[in-house]
């Protein structure tokens, strides 16, 4: 993990296998998120390490993405996603501190109270700010949140760019999304609230291990840097973004690849027909829609022409809602 800086720039990067899980992964008490007074942050899991550190000369976060190849249970060898050079680390822990020693350097860990890396360094590939054009089969100009048929807690809407920035062929920890997700009771709304899905806002959300777990957690918080600019045209959203937004944006490219989700939750849906929408409430049966570009795995945006991907109308993986139905994504890097 060279220190717990980040990884040295190049054109392209050396995309390590598919990561096949080892056979005596790290103990799990070493896994989560730890820290040293916010300035330098590891994100451990038992597929992938990621590294976060500030450079003082650049006055900016610079991270690294390592994909795990071998391990036992107090060790392991992990593959630099961009250089492709090997790293192999060892864990103990002494009381609460995590100490991590590479090629004899120990350094040490406390869990980490917060995970906001801004501003984040320059682009890998020297991209500067990214776009990306969804358009769905119908958008209506406000939806209905907090609704009383909703369970306190659940996701009611959720638009989401997934980027696989490690490259091993899954969401997991050390990846990085773009959403609009509103959950029932969230910001003090109002029962039965009419709002535009431009004013529930988009985030920048992170795939993170949780503290001394094999699981994965999506996380953001609530912070200026963290918002991405949101417009609705039509049935169209559009997200924009800077790549110094947050640290592990710095490997997002067009050959990045992406998956598109999206989901609704409406139990109980209204059956009167509110005039000039083309969908709404009235003409659905199910309690939850969801789709998702593709349908399998991931695309890679430089693949197609201009960037924008196609995708069948009303094949939805659930329900009947032409709010969810994905019909294009369109992606812009400027660099």
């Amino acid at each position: 993990m060279a220190g717990c800086g980040g990884s040295s720039g190049g054109d392209e990067p050396n995309s390590p296998s598919v990561p096949v899980t080892p056979n005596n992964p790290l103990d799990s008490q070493f896994y989560g998120v730890w820290e040293i007074d916010s300035l330098a942050y590891v994100a451990i899991s038992k597929d992938t390490i990621t590294t976060v550190a500030f450079d003082e000369e650049r006055g900016c976060y610079e991270s690294g993405l390592f994909i795990v190849n071998s391990s036992t249970e107090t060790s392991l060898t992990s593959t630099d996603i961009q250089t492709g050079e090997r790293t192999t680390s060892h864990f103990e822990m002494d009381g609460n501190v995590l100490i991590v020693e590479e090629d004899g350097l120990e350094l040490p860990f406390v869990k980490a109270q917060g995970f906001n890396p801004y501003p984040g360094c320059e682009s890998f590939y020297g991209v500067t700010n990214v776009e990306i054009d969804l358009e769905l089969s119908y958008l209506p100009p406000s939806v209905k949140i907090n609704r009383g048929a909703q369970d306190i807690g659940r996701v009611e809407y959720d638009y989401g760019i997934n980027f696989d920035i490690n490259r091993n062929s899954v969401i997991d920890a050390g990846d990085i999304a773009i959403r609009v997700r509103h959950f029932k009771g969230s910001r003090n709304y109002p029962s039965d609230h009419d709002i535009s899905i431009v004013e529930l806002g988009s985030n920048i959300w992170t795939y993170l291990p949780k503290h001394q777990s094999d699981s994965i957690i999506s996380t953001t918080i609530d912070e200026i840097n963290t918002a991405v600019q949101l417009t609705q045209t039509d049935n169209v959203l559009t997200f924009k973004f800077d790549i110094t937004q947050h640290a592990l944006l710095a490997h997002i490219n067009e050959d990045t690849p992406v998956q598109i989700v999206t989901g609704l939750s409406y139990p109980e849906p209204e059956v009167e027909i509110i005039d000039n929408w083309q969908d709404g409430p009235w003409n659905w049966s199910s309690a939850r829609h969801r789709d998702q570009l593709p349908e399998e795995g991931f695309f890679q945006p430089n693949f197609y022409p201009d960037m924008t991907i196609d995708d069948a109308t009303m094949d939805l993986l659930e329900g009947e809602s032409l709010w969810v139905d994905i019909k294009s994504a369109r992606f812009t890097f400027t660099k």
